[in-house]
C-alpha cells in the first residue's frame, strides 16, 4: 500500500479544521491537525508535508507571521491560504512570500484538492 501524501493544516477553528480533516482524507491524503501557529513549529509533520493550508487569523502568531517564518527558514512547503477575511494587504504579503492559493472561506472543496494535487511530491 502506497504511502499517502501528507497536508499540514494549520487552523484554530475546531469546525473549519475538521472539517478540512475530513475533505483531505477523503480525497486520499493524510491530513495532519494543527491549531495554531506555534503548535505546527513545535512539531512539524514528519515526512515534510506536500501542502500547508493555512488560516491567517490565529490566536497568537498569524498565519502571515507563520509563513514568514517559514521562508526564513528555507522551507519549500507549498503554502494554501485559507481565510475568512478580505484584507487585501495580507493577501498581497502572502502572494509575495509565495504562497501557491489564496481562497476564501467557505471555499470548494475540489479547489482545494486540485491545487493539493497539482503540487509536486
Amino acid at each position: 500500500m502506497p504511502l499517502r501524501a501528507v497536508v499540514a493544516v494549520v487552523e484554530d477553528d475546531t469546525s473549519s479544521r475538521k472539517t478540512l480533516l475530513r475533505v483531505l482524507r477523503a480525497g486520499g491524503f493524510d491530513a495532519r491537525e494543527y491549531t495554531s501557529a506555534e503548535h505546527y513549529l513545535a512539531s512539524p509533520p514528519r515526512p515534510s508535508p506536500v501542502g500547508l493550508l493555512l488560516d491567517m487569523n490565529l490566536g497568537g502568531m498569524s498565519g502571515l507571521e507563520l509563513q514568514k517564518r517559514l521562508q526564513t527558514s528555507g522551507s519549500t512547503v507549498p503554502v494554501i491560504v485559507i481565510t475568512g477575511r478580505d484584507d487585501p494587504r495580507t493577501e498581497e504579503e502572502s502572494w509575495r512570500l509565495g504562497c501557491r492559493a489564496y481562497l476564501h472561506k467557505p471555499c470548494d472543496a475540489s479547489a482545494i484538492l486540485d491545487i493539493l494535487r497539482s503540487l509536486p511530491e
